[in-house]
Protein backbone atom coordinates (compact mmCIF):
# COMPACT_ATOMS: atom_id res chain seq x y z
CA UNK A 1 0.00 0.00 0.00
CA UNK A 2 1.43 2.94 -0.79
CA UNK A 3 1.45 6.96 0.54
CA UNK A 4 -0.15 9.18 -2.05
CA UNK A 5 1.10 12.69 -2.97
CA UNK A 6 -0.85 15.19 -4.66
CA UNK A 7 1.15 18.36 -5.95
CA UNK A 8 4.65 16.86 -5.71
CA UNK A 9 6.22 18.78 -8.13
CA UNK A 10 5.34 21.92 -5.56
CA UNK A 11 7.98 23.20 -2.60
CA UNK A 12 5.51 21.21 0.51
CA UNK A 13 4.58 18.24 -1.90
CA UNK A 14 8.09 18.01 -2.73
CA UNK A 15 9.40 17.95 0.95
CA UNK A 16 6.55 15.26 1.51
CA UNK A 17 7.85 13.04 -0.93
CA UNK A 18 11.58 13.56 0.19
CA UNK A 19 10.43 13.09 3.98
CA UNK A 20 8.32 9.96 2.87
CA UNK A 21 11.40 8.25 0.79
CA UNK A 22 13.48 8.36 3.82
CA UNK A 23 11.38 6.39 6.05
CA UNK A 24 11.52 4.42 3.06
CA UNK A 25 7.40 3.45 2.23
CA UNK A 26 6.35 3.43 -1.08
CA UNK A 27 5.31 6.44 -2.72
CA UNK A 28 2.89 7.35 -5.38
CA UNK A 29 2.67 10.73 -6.79
CA UNK A 30 -0.32 12.60 -8.85
CA UNK A 31 1.27 15.38 -11.11
CA UNK A 32 -0.67 16.73 -13.90
CA UNK A 33 2.10 15.89 -16.34
CA UNK A 34 4.71 13.52 -17.94
CA UNK A 35 7.71 16.64 -17.85
CA UNK A 36 8.82 15.40 -14.90
CA UNK A 37 7.94 11.78 -14.24
CA UNK A 38 11.10 10.43 -14.82
CA UNK A 39 12.82 12.45 -11.59
CA UNK A 40 10.34 10.68 -9.73
CA UNK A 41 10.65 6.91 -11.11
CA UNK A 42 14.58 7.31 -11.04
CA UNK A 43 14.13 7.39 -7.17
CA UNK A 44 11.50 4.51 -7.37
CA UNK A 45 8.22 6.66 -7.22
CA UNK A 46 5.53 5.16 -8.99
CA UNK A 47 4.22 8.20 -11.03
CA UNK A 48 0.21 8.79 -11.74
CA UNK A 49 -0.78 10.89 -14.50
CA UNK A 50 -3.61 13.02 -13.58
CA UNK A 51 -5.64 16.61 -13.51
CA UNK A 52 -6.72 17.27 -9.82
CA UNK A 53 -10.55 17.90 -11.28
CA UNK A 54 -10.87 14.56 -13.05
CA UNK A 55 -11.88 12.38 -10.12
CA UNK A 56 -12.28 8.80 -12.03
CA UNK A 57 -8.67 9.32 -12.85
CA UNK A 58 -7.89 10.17 -8.88
CA UNK A 59 -9.95 7.29 -8.12
CA UNK A 60 -7.96 5.29 -9.80
CA UNK A 61 -4.58 6.40 -8.40
CA UNK A 62 -5.78 6.71 -4.84
CA UNK A 63 -6.83 2.91 -4.95
CA UNK A 64 -4.54 0.53 -1.98
CA UNK A 65 -3.43 3.91 -0.59
CA UNK A 66 -2.59 3.88 3.16
CA UNK A 67 -2.94 7.51 3.36
CA UNK A 68 -3.08 10.13 0.73
CA UNK A 69 -1.70 14.47 0.92
CA UNK A 70 -4.19 16.82 -0.29
CA UNK A 71 -3.53 20.22 -1.67
CA UNK A 72 -5.09 22.24 -3.77
CA UNK A 73 -2.32 23.79 -6.06
CA UNK A 74 -2.31 27.68 -6.62
CA UNK A 75 -4.55 28.75 -9.82
CA UNK A 76 -3.77 32.45 -10.01
CA UNK A 77 -4.19 32.57 -13.63
CA UNK A 78 -7.59 31.50 -13.03
CA UNK A 79 -10.10 34.55 -13.15
CA UNK A 80 -12.25 33.11 -9.90
CA UNK A 81 -9.70 31.24 -7.67
CA UNK A 82 -13.30 29.82 -5.34
CA UNK A 83 -14.43 28.09 -8.50
CA UNK A 84 -11.29 26.75 -8.91
CA UNK A 85 -10.38 25.71 -5.77
CA UNK A 86 -13.91 24.10 -5.34
CA UNK A 87 -13.33 22.41 -8.46
CA UNK A 88 -10.36 20.09 -6.92
CA UNK A 89 -11.83 19.72 -3.62
CA UNK A 90 -15.05 18.34 -5.03
CA UNK A 91 -12.89 16.02 -7.01
CA UNK A 92 -10.74 15.23 -4.08
CA UNK A 93 -13.09 14.66 -1.49
CA UNK A 94 -15.39 12.16 -5.02
CA UNK A 95 -12.17 10.00 -5.19
CA UNK A 96 -11.18 10.00 -1.52
CA UNK A 97 -14.67 8.34 -0.43
CA UNK A 98 -14.38 6.16 -3.83
CA UNK A 99 -10.99 4.76 -2.79
CA UNK A 100 -12.15 3.82 0.27
CA UNK A 101 -8.52 6.28 1.65
CA UNK A 102 -8.60 5.56 5.30
CA UNK A 103 -6.79 9.09 5.80
CA UNK A 104 -6.33 12.06 4.31
CA UNK A 105 -4.00 14.99 5.32
CA UNK A 106 -4.37 18.12 3.63
CA UNK A 107 -2.44 21.20 3.08
CA UNK A 108 -4.46 24.57 5.04
CA UNK A 109 -3.37 27.32 5.86
CA UNK A 110 -3.51 29.66 8.87
CA UNK A 111 -6.87 31.39 8.93
CA UNK A 112 -8.56 28.85 7.09
CA UNK A 113 -11.24 29.06 10.16
CA UNK A 114 -12.56 32.00 8.40
CA UNK A 115 -15.41 32.43 5.74
CA UNK A 116 -14.59 35.96 4.73
CA UNK A 117 -11.86 39.15 4.80
CA UNK A 118 -9.08 36.64 4.15
CA UNK A 119 -8.15 36.64 0.70
CA UNK A 120 -6.58 33.55 -1.59
CA UNK A 121 -6.81 31.98 2.00
CA UNK A 122 -10.61 31.06 1.47
CA UNK A 123 -9.43 28.33 -0.74
CA UNK A 124 -8.26 26.40 2.29
CA UNK A 125 -11.62 27.24 3.92
CA UNK A 126 -12.87 25.61 1.05
CA UNK A 127 -11.23 22.82 0.65
CA UNK A 128 -11.31 22.29 4.28
CA UNK A 129 -15.32 22.21 4.55
CA UNK A 130 -15.15 19.62 1.45
CA UNK A 131 -12.75 17.30 2.48
CA UNK A 132 -13.22 17.48 6.16
CA UNK A 133 -15.92 14.59 6.13
CA UNK A 134 -14.05 12.67 2.98
CA UNK A 135 -12.21 9.72 5.12
CA UNK A 136 -12.63 8.19 8.65
CA UNK A 137 -9.26 10.10 9.60
CA UNK A 138 -9.07 14.06 8.46
CA UNK A 139 -5.60 16.05 9.38
CA UNK A 140 -5.82 19.65 8.85
CA UNK A 141 -2.35 21.07 8.30
CA UNK A 142 -2.30 24.82 8.84
CA UNK A 143 1.19 26.68 8.13
CA UNK A 144 1.10 30.13 8.37
CA UNK A 145 3.23 32.50 5.69
CA UNK A 146 6.05 30.55 4.14
CA UNK A 147 10.09 31.68 4.86
CA UNK A 148 10.16 30.74 0.99
CA UNK A 149 8.07 33.65 0.08
CA UNK A 150 11.29 35.89 0.86
CA UNK A 151 13.83 34.21 -0.86
CA UNK A 152 12.96 36.33 -4.38
CA UNK A 153 13.35 39.48 -2.44
CA UNK A 154 16.72 38.01 -0.74
CA UNK A 155 18.08 37.03 -4.04
CA UNK A 156 17.17 40.35 -5.74
CA UNK A 157 19.10 42.13 -3.11
CA UNK A 158 22.03 39.63 -3.83
CA UNK A 159 22.09 40.10 -7.28
CA UNK A 160 22.05 43.99 -7.47
CA UNK A 161 18.62 44.10 -9.11
CA UNK A 162 17.47 45.52 -5.71
CA UNK A 163 18.93 47.65 -2.96
CA UNK A 164 15.83 46.55 -0.46
CA UNK A 165 13.47 43.99 0.22
CA UNK A 166 10.15 44.85 -0.99
CA UNK A 167 7.54 44.02 1.60
CA UNK A 168 3.66 43.20 1.11
CA UNK A 169 3.82 43.64 4.66
CA UNK A 170 3.12 46.88 5.56
CA UNK A 171 4.26 47.04 9.08
CA UNK A 172 7.70 46.61 8.81
CA UNK A 173 8.06 46.08 12.83
CA UNK A 174 4.96 43.59 13.16
CA UNK A 175 6.46 39.92 13.71
CA UNK A 176 4.15 37.20 12.35
CA UNK A 177 5.16 33.38 12.91
CA UNK A 178 6.43 32.20 9.45
CA UNK A 179 7.31 28.37 8.79
CA UNK A 180 9.99 26.51 6.26
CA UNK A 181 8.37 24.43 3.45
CA UNK A 182 10.63 21.11 4.61
CA UNK A 183 8.93 21.60 7.33
CA UNK A 184 5.51 21.56 6.27
CA UNK A 185 6.44 18.44 4.35
CA UNK A 186 7.97 16.83 7.32
CA UNK A 187 5.05 16.92 9.81
CA UNK A 188 2.69 16.18 6.70
CA UNK A 189 4.39 13.02 6.36
CA UNK A 190 4.59 12.22 9.71
CA UNK A 191 1.14 12.49 9.65
CA UNK A 192 0.76 10.41 7.27
CA UNK A 193 2.61 7.62 8.48
CA UNK A 194 1.73 7.60 12.27
CA UNK A 195 -0.42 4.32 13.96
CA UNK A 196 -3.80 4.55 13.49
CA UNK A 197 -4.53 4.40 17.10
CA UNK A 198 -2.13 8.00 17.03
CA UNK A 199 -4.41 10.07 15.39
CA UNK A 200 -7.90 11.15 15.78
CA UNK A 201 -10.89 11.33 13.68
CA UNK A 202 -10.11 14.98 13.06
CA UNK A 203 -7.11 17.12 13.90
CA UNK A 204 -6.17 20.07 13.34
CA UNK A 205 -2.87 21.80 13.16
CA UNK A 206 -1.36 25.13 13.34
CA UNK A 207 2.31 25.24 12.18
CA UNK A 208 5.04 27.94 12.58
CA UNK A 209 8.49 28.22 12.88
CA UNK A 210 10.85 28.31 15.56
CA UNK A 211 9.86 31.99 16.29
CA UNK A 212 7.86 35.15 14.38
CA UNK A 213 9.87 37.38 12.24
CA UNK A 214 9.11 41.12 10.83
CA UNK A 215 9.98 42.45 7.38
CA UNK A 216 13.02 44.05 9.16
CA UNK A 217 14.01 40.77 10.54
CA UNK A 218 14.40 39.36 7.06
CA UNK A 219 16.41 42.66 6.40
CA UNK A 220 18.40 41.95 9.26
CA UNK A 221 19.10 38.02 7.97
CA UNK A 222 20.17 39.34 4.85
CA UNK A 223 22.31 42.13 5.85
CA UNK A 224 23.74 39.59 8.19
CA UNK A 225 24.59 36.78 5.17
CA UNK A 226 25.59 39.21 2.42
CA UNK A 227 27.54 41.82 4.95
CA UNK A 228 26.17 44.95 3.91
CA UNK A 229 23.24 47.10 4.93
CA UNK A 230 19.73 46.26 4.31
CA UNK A 231 16.29 47.44 4.87
CA UNK A 232 13.00 46.73 4.26
CA UNK A 233 10.47 48.75 2.73
CA UNK A 234 6.34 48.47 2.46
CA UNK A 235 5.08 48.50 -1.19
CA UNK A 236 2.49 50.38 -1.98
CA UNK A 237 -1.04 48.82 -3.50
CA UNK A 238 -0.10 49.99 -6.85
CA UNK A 239 3.25 48.80 -6.80
CA UNK A 240 1.72 45.06 -5.93
CA UNK A 241 -0.89 45.41 -8.84
CA UNK A 242 2.12 46.11 -11.09
CA UNK A 243 4.17 43.34 -10.17
CA UNK A 244 0.54 41.08 -10.15
CA UNK A 245 0.43 42.36 -13.63
CA UNK A 246 3.71 41.51 -14.77
CA UNK A 247 2.78 38.00 -13.70
CA UNK A 248 -0.04 38.06 -16.18
CA UNK A 249 -2.50 37.73 -13.03
CA UNK A 250 -6.01 38.35 -13.74
CA UNK A 251 -7.31 41.22 -11.23
CA UNK A 252 -9.66 39.41 -9.36
CA UNK A 253 -6.08 37.39 -8.16
CA UNK A 254 -4.43 40.92 -7.29
CA UNK A 255 -7.47 41.44 -5.01
CA UNK A 256 -7.67 38.29 -2.91
CA UNK A 257 -3.84 38.56 -2.72
CA UNK A 258 -4.43 42.35 -1.11
CA UNK A 259 -6.72 41.24 0.96
CA UNK A 260 -5.13 38.62 2.28
CA UNK A 261 -1.79 40.87 3.46
CA UNK A 262 -3.96 43.48 4.64
CA UNK A 263 -5.54 40.14 6.89
CA UNK A 264 -2.20 39.70 8.14
CA UNK A 265 -1.80 43.39 8.63
CA UNK A 266 -4.57 43.96 11.14
CA UNK A 267 -5.00 41.11 12.95
CA UNK A 268 -8.06 39.06 11.23
CA UNK A 269 -5.25 36.23 9.58
CA UNK A 270 -4.15 34.69 12.95
CA UNK A 271 -3.97 31.80 15.27
CA UNK A 272 -6.92 30.50 16.55
CA UNK A 273 -7.63 29.72 20.37
CA UNK A 274 -9.49 26.37 19.78
CA UNK A 275 -8.02 24.16 22.75
CA UNK A 276 -8.61 21.12 20.69
CA UNK A 277 -5.86 22.70 18.14
CA UNK A 278 -2.06 21.03 17.78
CA UNK A 279 0.34 23.59 17.69
CA UNK A 280 3.47 22.27 16.09
CA UNK A 281 6.92 24.43 15.69
CA UNK A 282 9.29 23.48 13.10
CA UNK A 283 13.02 23.07 13.32
CA UNK A 284 14.49 25.53 10.58
CA UNK A 285 14.94 29.51 10.87
CA UNK A 286 14.17 32.16 8.75
CA UNK A 287 18.48 31.84 8.28
CA UNK A 288 18.54 28.64 7.63
CA UNK A 289 15.99 29.32 4.56
CA UNK A 290 17.37 32.39 3.68
CA UNK A 291 21.05 31.37 3.63
CA UNK A 292 20.39 28.67 0.83
CA UNK A 293 20.64 31.72 -1.99
CA UNK A 294 22.23 34.35 0.16
CA UNK A 295 25.78 31.97 0.70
Amino acid sequence: MSYVVTGATGQVGSAVVNYLLSQSVPVRVVIRSENKAQSFRSRHVDVVIADLTDADALTKAFQGAKAVFAMNPPAFNDPDLQVAAANVSHALASAIKAAKVERVVVLSSIGSERSSKTGNILTAHTMEEILKTSAPQVVMVRPTAFMENWLHGASAVKSGQSPVIGSMFKKLDRKIPHIATDDIGRVSAEYMTKPKNEVDNLVIIELEGPEPYSPNDVAKVTSEALGKPVSAVAMSEEMMRGLFENFGWPKTTGDNWIEMFQGFDDGTICWTNDEKVIRIKGKLTLADVLNKVLH
